[in-house]
């Protein structure tokens, strides 16, 4: 048995932790996991400190030779502050340039919802394992008209609240035994492309727009 390398001992980041899930969601939708390993195994993955922690999880899964996840990548000078484009509802002043983009979280037997969102990255990722996942992006700016949304789930539940302007594309959706509701979308040929993607498996996904009723669409999220 070979002597642990140094990246073995290395402290995992959220990303690593992601890139770990999907890789288990795509082995479970393959059947190379049964139900209880893949559950198994995505709690261990949410819970791993170091990426030895993650190869121990995977190691049956991927080729020999694969190398293992990359170490943390190196400090690199902030990027200038992009310029969001916002749907006609919000106007760029009201973006301050030091707004951080919101890039996503989790939920693992529990709820994530972060509230107000004042600008949305152009790649967000949102997981859901026996949770629940809502995000609200009524008055939100947008980094970019084409965004991306990772979508990692099982036995849970993603909400997303859209407002006017705002287009979604569910068919980069994996579901395994779930299914996506989407309702009251008022998309315009210059607003926002939202770009769903990854893998749901026993859980749900549900997409509306202002055109629904109003109490509904109110309280959606909440």
């Amino acid at each position: 048995m070979s002597e642990p390398t140094r990246l073995d001992a290395l402290r995992c980041a959220d990303q690593d932790r992601e890139t770990v899930a999907t890789l288990l969601n795509n082995a479970y939708a393959d059947g190379r996991l049964t139900f209880e390993e893949h559950a198994d195994r995505i709690a261990l993955a949410y819970d791993a400190k170091t990426f030895g922690d993650l190869n121990a999880l995977t190691s049956d899964l991927v080729a020999f030779e694969t190398p293992q996840p990359p170490a943390p990548y190196p400090a690199t000078p902030p990027a200038p502050a992009p310029t969001p484009y916002p749907p006609a509802t919000v106007p760029p002043s009201a973006v301050p340039a030091t707004t951080r983009a919101f890039t996503g979280g989790s939920a693992l037997l529990s709820t994530f919802s972060p509230g107000r969102v004042s600008l949305v990255a152009g790649s967000v990722n949102l997981s859901a394992w026996l949770g629940e996942a809502r995000l609200d992006l009524i008055g939100a700016a947008f980094e970019q008209r084409e965004t991306t949304v990772r979508i990692s789930s099982g036995m849970g539940e993603v909400r997303i609240r859209v407002p006017e302007g705002v287009e979604v594309d569910l068919s980069g959706l994996t579901l395994v035994m779930a299914e996506t509701k989407i309702k009251g979308l008022v998309p315009r040929p210059d607003g926002i492309r939202l770009n769903l993607v990854g893998t749901v498996i026993m859980g749900e996904v549900k997409v509306v727009g202002p055109d629904m009723d109003q109490r509904r669409y109110e309280r959606f999220i909440k």
